[in-house]
């Protein structure tokens, strides 16, 4: 039997990998059937704060993007103290374990995959989010498992799971060591040429039916990495060889500046291809050439009945479904294996933009309580205190006094002594009230408030507004409690919120 889950009841399980569980799952409301596929944490990997943070960004990024050749994502929730999201099922193969079934790809349908691949790049790398600038999503796990083929001869990219920003520096090599670019293997800044080159590499891959880089030794992999070291091949059909082999330069400014280059090189070489020999469109003869190599092999495997879990709770209502973009219902095959699982990153280090500065695409918008893990309390910088105005001050004023009156002139010709000179008058110095300089607005910062195990609702300064972790609150500089529930759970904190700095704080409620 399945196993029913809140709105989802989870069917049987497709892939496992070193972060998340993928199941096949089905949704019924009023008579329709919704067939689609979760992806949930490891149970052993939610108290670790370093793959949550992947997993939430995954979530908020992929559902950010609609594209024909991206799977959509249009809910994300929890499984108790779990995470999950839900996809669109893309109903076919991955491409890595159909090139390990099948061999190499005829070159048209070689090109055309590639081409799909840099489609769908080209649209993240481009993204732009609400304040209008871009973006610049760079995947960083291009690989032939996260490329989908439908049986349809539909091509769509999956798992956003640890993609970045262009240029955004990281402390950890993460990724797929056999596809990762060597800048990225060395742990350097990437941009959108580190995912044309692992484009390349699945270019050459469909080609030749065997791996650029052949070792199983993980280390020995990412030390070819490294250096751009690539086994050698016959480079053939030459137009597309010559492709790939621009793609996979070792110097990024060698390579295409970009996806959209390389997109057009490849549709050149397929519009040369047709025009050469008329046959079915690309998309069709991928469609056969899939269903053969599969031997028409669609058929389900039996339903597991030993899935375990709890009850699903999600955060988004019916009308997240208007994301999905495409609104296909496909099915999505494995998109993560343990023989290809990423590299564990090293702690998540402490981010110092300033807030003004465009928005990091993982806080683009779902207004959701997230898990958190690890009792500690941070700050990152923000933005500098504005000074307060405050009213000059104005030199005193000083009023002369009137000169002495002139002494009498004395009668003649006696003498007598000339009368002292009256003390002469002073008009007061009048008072100067400067007007009191207005107060100066109250200064607030964004807090991030979460707990280290499970969830909690909480209260601030004893006002009635409940918040849920993990939340982002606006607090003014100073002093302020939080009154967190959990259960049967009371627990009083105290925090400062700095005049100079965000906060983030993470509350053990076990003590």
């Amino acid at each position: 039997m399945s196993r029913a889950l809140g709105r989802y009841e989870l069917l049987r399980p497709l892939a496992r990998g070193g972060m998340a569980e993928v199941y096949l799952a089905r949704r019924r409301a009023a008579g329709v059937e919704k067939w689609l596929v979760v992806k949930r944490m490891r149970p052993e990997r939610a108290g670790d704060s370093r793959f949550l943070d992947l997993f939430v960004r995954e979530a908020r990024l992929s559902m950010s993007l609609a594209h024909q050749n991206i799977v959509p994502v249009f809910d994300f929730g929890r499984i108790d103290d779990q995470v999950f999201l839900a996809m669109e099922r893309v109903e076919g193969k991955d491409l890595g374990a159909t090139l390990a079934k099948a061999g190499a790809l005829p070159p048209l349908l070689a090109a055309f995959v590639a081409a799909e691949c840099c489609q769908a790049l080209d649209y993240a790398h481009l993204r732009r989010g609400p304040d209008g600038a871009a973006l610049g999503i760079v995947h960083r796990d291009v690989t032939p498992r996260n490329v989908l083929l439908s049986w349809s001869g539909e091509v769509k990219l999956t798992d956003f799971g640890i993609a970045a920003l262009a240029g955004e520096a990281s402390s950890s090599i993460i990724g797929t060591p056999a596809y990762m670019a060597p800048e990225q293997a060395r742990g350097e800044p990437v941009d959108a040429r580190a995912d044309v080159y692992a484009v390349g590499l699945i270019l050459r891959e469909a080609l030749t039916g065997a791996r650029a880089r052949r070792s199983d030794d993980r280390e020995t992999t990412l030390a070819a990495a490294r250096t751009g070291e690539l086994a050698p091949w016959s480079r053939e059909p030459a137009q597309l060889a010559a492709i790939a082999d621009r793609a996979t330069q070792l110097d990024p400014n060698a390579r295409y500046a970009n996806a959209r280059a390389m997109l057009a090189a490849l549709d050149a070489f397929i519009v040369a291809e047709r025009a050469a020999k008329t046959a079915d469109a690309p998309a069709r003869q991928l469609a056969d050439w899939l269903a053969a190599a599969w031997n028409e092999n669609r058929d389900e495997e039996a339903i597991d009945a030993a899935i375990e879990g709890s009850q699903l709770v999600s955060f988004l209502d019916d009308g997240a479904l208007d994301v999905i973009g495409t609104g296909t219902a496909r099915s999505m095959a494995a998109t993560v294996g343990d023989d290809e699982a990423v590299v564990a990153p090293a702690p998540v280090p402490v981010e110092t933009k300033p807030v003004a500065k465009r928005r990091n695409p993982a806080v683009l918008a779902i207004p959701i309580a997230l898990l958190g893990a690890g009792a500690v309390a941070w700050q990152a910088s923000g933005d500098d205190a504005g000074t307060p105005f405050a009213m000059p001050t104005l030199p005193p004023i000083v009023v002369a006094p009137p000169p002495p009156p002139a002494p009498p002139v004395p009668p003649a010709p006696e003498k007598i002594a000339a009368p002292a000179p009256p003390t002469p008058t002073r008009t007061p110095t009048p008072t100067i009230r400067h007007k009191p300089p207005p107060p100066a607005p109250a200064i607030v910062h964004d807090v991030m408030i979460n707990v280290t195990r499970g969830w909690a609702s909480f209260t601030i300064d004893g006002g009635t507004a409940q918040y849920q972790t993990l939340a982002r609150v606006q607090l003014s500089v100073g002093t302020h409690v939080l009154h967190f529930t959990h259960d049967d759970q009371h627990k009083d904190v105290s925090i400062t919120v700095p005049d100079d700095d965000q906060l983030k704080v993470v509350v053990d409620l076990s003590r």
